[in-house]
């Protein structure tokens, strides 16, 4: 174990006194010697911050950052800069990154509340999802990535996914959704809300209903004249009455309009 008198400065002064001295980590440890007690102390670049007398902050301070996300405020180290060339593999990930974000964040709020469910943790519902579709639904071979919406997941929770669900442009110009209206008492109420999510890939739009209850066993949409031999892609969950717990998301796969 080491004393502290062979501590450095800048390393007993993160252990000791963090909420003064965090933000001057990442420029201490380029010196060898506290990099390396710092790693044995488990001390990171990024760390949170602990108020002291002058609070936390926001913005670039030389070479690190403050910021605060979900009321916990903490620094981190510039990214250095460099001059090479990404790699092919790199340059992949960045493509998917790309393709997931543009796609899911104008449904940020929709993920937010499908992923609410007190059993997902404290990460926001759009990240979950994100890290979902990255992981799973980005097909394909670079440079030619797709999404495979089979695999997108807007909701995950406790309660109970509806059952035999199907949907049909039964006229023209108007959808209807059907399911089989069981319940129980544990995780299938009448007054579960029915959240559908109808996504027109060729116009690159997303459209949100909640209109029916679990117990109504369908739902009518009608849709605009534009929509004409649009595809479409969709996903239904359910939500619970006190705003907090959802089901498993559910895809109802393709549908070309006449």
């Amino acid at each position: 174990m080491i004393g502290p008198s062979l501590i450095c400065d800048h390393t007993r002064s993160l252990l000791f006194f963090p909420c003064f001295c965090l933000y001057f980590s990442s420029r201490y440890q380029q010196r060898p010697a506290c990099r390396s007690q710092c790693k044995q102390f488990k001390i990171n670049t990024m760390a949170r911050f602990l108020k002291g007398i002058v609070g936390a902050y926001s913005g670039k301070v030389g070479s690190v950052v403050g910021s605060s996300w979900r009321s916990v405020d903490y620094v981190k180290s510039l990214p250095k800069m460099t001059g090479k060339k990404a790699s092919v593999g790199q340059m992949e990930q960045r493509t998917k990154f790309a393709l997931a974000v543009a796609f899911l964040s104008p449904i940020k709020d929709v993920l937010n509340l499908g992923y609410s469910d007190k059993l997902q943790g404290k990460a926001t519902g759009y990240n979950k999802a994100l890290q979902f579709l990255l992981n799973n639904g980005i097909t394909g071979t670079y440079p030619s990535l797709e999404i495979d919406y089979s695999k997108v997941v807007i909701s995950k929770g406790a309660l109970s996914n509806l059952m035999g669900v199907e949907w049909a442009e039964i006229n023209a110009g108007e959808l209807e959704i059907s399911w089989s209206p069981e319940i129980n008492k544990f995780n299938a109420f009448a007054d579960d809300s029915v959240v559908l999510l109808m996504y027109n890939k060729t116009k690159n739009f997303f459209s949100i209903m909640e209109s029916a209850t679990r117990l109504d066993a369908s739902l009518s949409l009608p849709l605009p004249v534009s929509y004409t031999g649009d595809t479409l892609e969709g996903w239904i969950f359910t939500g619970h009455r006190d705003g907090v717990k959802t089901s498993l998301s559910y895809y109802l796969g393709e549908l070309v309009l006449a």
